[in-house]
Order: C-alpha cells, then structure tokens, then sequence
C-alpha cells in the first residue's frame, strides 16, 4: 500500500497534521516543493478575478498541504467570491483549528462575520467583526461593519469584552485559540529544541506565545537570545 505523500516545512505543521488529519495511514513527506506552484498560479488566477480556477489551484494545494492556513484563506476568499456561503463556513470552521497566530485567529472571527452576515444573522456578525479586532485591528474588519451597519439601516452598537464573548458564546463560537492546538506546538517547540533545531522551536514557541502571552513561554524565549 503506498503512503500519502504530503509537502509539510515546519514542525510545526507535521504535528497539527498527525492529530488533525492523518488517521490510520503512513504518509512521507515530499521531497520536493509541490505547494508552491499551486500557490502563485491560485494568485496570478485571482489577479484575473478567475475565482473558479483559483479555488481549484487552493484546492491542489490543500491536497499537498491539508494545514496550510494561506491555503485554507485563499479557498475561503474564493468561497466568499463565487457565493459559496456553506463552503466558506465548513472551511472557517477547518481553519480554527491551524489558527497559530492573532492575526489567524483574527481572519477566522472576520470569516464567521462573513457567514452570519449572508445568513441574515446581523448581531452575530457583528459580534464576529467586533472579536477579531480583539487580536487584530484590521480596516477590512471596520469596512465589513461599516457595511453592515448600512444594511440593517443602525449604526453597529458598541459592546464590551464580556457581552461580545457572551453572544458568541451562546451561538458556540470559540472566543480562544483551540487548546489542543497550543498543546500540540508546545510539543512541537520541545521536540525541536531537543533535537537542536532551535529556528524552528523558537516559531513554535512565539506562536504559543502570540496566542497566550504565557510568562513560562516568555521566558523560554527569551533564554534563546541570552
């Protein structure tokens, strides 16, 4: 039975596909970069305003890289282009999961803003936009609830921290990073510095740290510079 072949970089990513993908096959990483073409012909597509052929060169690239979040927010965008609301939403909901970064995180908040909106669900939406500008201020997440102000005919109300995670709460939207993902590139980070492999834990730990401002990972990473 011959293994999956997968184009997987970093540690990082080879840990988040054995947990969130792999199952019961063998797979081996390819020796040669079979992501990157598929990405700069998705992008020159784009530039053309072809989304169908650029969904398709995301979705080769899904294929070679299923934890790639460019890959998954290029899909997602192609989504939003042609007017795939449940196909944006069943790959938002993926990408929670790769979220390693604010600035992921953030994009996942302002994609579920995008859904509720097509569904006619305003105040979630606007919960959505609102969370994502907790872990990063963006102007597309101001320009989406500018938008939406003027399409329920009210300015969008100011609400604080605690009613914004409420809401989101009870419609069972996440208001953190995944634990398990935290926990899995905090193995990551220990398995690459035990192997001295310090570029790569040093990611993995500022990606944990970037989600978590834990002071125990602050400090892990500021020993790699003493």
């Amino acid at each position: 039975m011959s293994k999956l072949k997968v184009c997987l970089r970093h540690i990082s990513e080879v840990f988040l596909y054995e947990y969130y993908c792999l199952g019961d096959d063998e797979y081996e990483i390819s020796d040669e970069d079979t992501l990157t073409p598929h990405k700069e012909k998705s992008k020159e597509m784009l530039l053309s305003g072809n989304y169908s052929g650029a969904q398709q060169e995301w979705l080769a690239a899904h294929l070679e890289n299923p934890v790639d979040m460019e890959v998954i927010l290029g899909i997602i965008l192609c989504c939003k282009q042609l007017g795939d609301a449940e196909g944006e939403y069943s790959y938002t909901t993926e990408s929670y999961n790769y979220c390693c970064t604010r600035a992921e995180l953030a994009a996942y908040y302002r994609n579920l803003g995008w859904y509720y909106l097509e569904k006619y669900q305003p105040e979630v939406s606007a919960a959505c936009y609102l969370y994502s500008k907790y872990f990063e201020d963006s102007q597309q997440a101001d320009a989406e609830l500018e938008f939406l102000g003027k399409a329920i005919g009210k300015k969008i109300a100011k609400k604080d921290l605690n009613q914004i995670q409420k809401l989101l709460k009870d419609n069972e939207i996440p208001t953190e990073a995944n634990p398990v993902t935290l926990a899995l590139l905090y193995k990551a980070a220990e398995e690459a510095e035990n192997a001295g492999d310090k570029d790569q834990a040093l990611d993995c730990y500022r990606m944990v740290y970037d989600l978590t401002a834990d002071e125990e990972v602050g400090k892990r990473i500021s020993g790699f510079s003493s």
